[in-house]
């Protein structure tokens, strides 16, 4: 259960830092007022260097918004998205403190053999739910936002490559809600059949009962409308279960979920039961982590970043197989089709047959003392492994090549 006293007492606090004075007068109201406006139009005195660099430092860990690139192979063959939650950020939710080094997507997926094939992007919309100013966006106006952004992408659009999305917390949701969306629409079909995998990191598939406090408490202020769409089977939510219901098939799914408390609650934020999907293809993973802490990792050796690290490693050696298959598929099928086009036949002992029966005896063997057939014959000619003969029609090439086969 939620303690809900500390929370208001918190959450009060903060409101108390940042409104203005109810009780100043009308005249200093005026003054400030006027104070203001021409701070605004005058040439103020610039932010020292110092100052400049905090700012763009907090700027910095928190991360920007938008879908951001943070790393790009040569030839990328798979796009892996991450989406962060409720009060997080592109950056921040990814990162245990904050040091660049622990970004980890960026720091250290970017530099792991297992996804050298891998574009790797961080999403970041507006979720921090103690701004001052009301917000209309619902899950499903975010996750509209997000498929958006992948659509009018240049690097995802312009490639043929496969997508993995992962959702911490109410991310989860967006990017549910961004794959029925692409489903939905015939304009972005060629787009949703590249979605291949996606993680769901404490993810509240039926809601989460902290929601309830937290909107009780935005209440006072403002409102959030995504945080109504996190309480426990609200419209929005079971909207999203039930269409996702009709296009998971072919999908990967995985579900990592929280076994510890936070600060100030004395319950999980999601539990088990709602941050799994219940499907019968979905592997379910238990952390021994908190609802935040469960995409933050202190080194690469932490036991929690190697259960997800070899869950994504496992989903991108799968697609990197279908890759080979299908571009030897598509290789026999190019062979069957020029076979097809120079009407050659796979009777080609019969044809080998034909062309021994009409050599003439003591004809072609002039061929073996060219210096550039006995260096191809005894396979001296490195990579070039072809031996190229050329002559008008009717000459004898097919008969030579009797020879040498012979």
């Amino acid at each position: 259960m939620v303690n809900s006293r500390l929370l208001m007492y918190q959450f009060f606090r903060k409101q108390h830092r940042a409104k203005p004075d109810p009780h100043s007068d009308n005249s200093s109201s005026s003054r400030d007022s006027i104070k203001s406006s021409r701070s605004l139009f005058s040439l103020s005195k610039p932010l020292s260097r110092t100052s400049a660099i905090l700012v763009d430092q907090a700027e910095d860990v928190k991360g920007p918004l938008g879908l951001n690139l943070l790393y790009s192979p040569t030839v990328p063959e798979i796009d892996v998205i991450f989406v962060h939650g409720l009060g997080g950020s592109s950056r921040k939710t990814w990162s245990k403190s904050s040091l660049q080094s622990h970004f980890w997507p960026k720091e250290w997926l970017s530099k792991d053999p297992a996804f050298q094939n891998a574009r790797i992007h961080s999403y970041g919309y507006d979720s921090y739910y103690l701004k001052g100013r009301e917000d209309c966006l619902n899950v499903h106006h975010i996750g509209k936002t997000f498929l958006s952004a992948i659509s009018t992408s240049p690097c995802i659009m312009n490639s043929a490559t496969y997508i993995i999305v992962i959702g911490h917390s109410m991310g989860g949701l967006v990017m549910k809600k961004a794959y029925i969306l692409a489903k939905q629409d015939k304009v972005h079909k060629a787009l949703s059949e590249r979605f291949t995998a996606l993680y769901f990191l404490a993810t509240p598939h039926r809601g989460a009962d902290s929601a309830k406090t937290l909107r009780y408490l935005l209440k006072i202020a403002y409102d959030r409308a995504y945080v109504g769409d996190l309480e426990p089977n609200s419209g929005a939510i079971q909207v999203i279960n039930d269409e996702f219901r009709h296009f998971s098939a072919g999908l990967e799914l995985w579900s990592f979920y929280e076994t510890q408390n936070m600060k100030l609650f004395s319950s999980l934020i999601v539990d088990p039961e709602s941050a799994v999907l219940g499907y019968r293809e979905e592997k379910q993973i238990p952390m021994a982590a908190d609802h935040r802490s469960i995409c933050k990792f202190d080194t690469p050796e932490d036991s929690n970043y190697a259960l997800l690290r070899n869950a994504l490693a496992s989903t991108v050696s799968k697609i990197a197989t279908a890759i080979a298959e299908l571009k030897l598929k598509q290789r026999r099928e190019r062979i069957k089709s020029l076979k097809n086009y120079l009407e050659i036949f796979n009777m080609l002992d019969d044809d080998f047959a034909n062309v021994c029966e009409a050599r003439l005896h003591g004809s072609c063997r002039w061929i073996s003392t060219k210096a550039s057939y006995v260096k191809w014959r005894e396979g001296e000619s490195g990579n070039d492994r072809t031996l190229w003969i050329k002559g008008k029609p009717a000459t004898g090439k097919s008969v030579l090549a009797g020879y040498v086969i012979d």
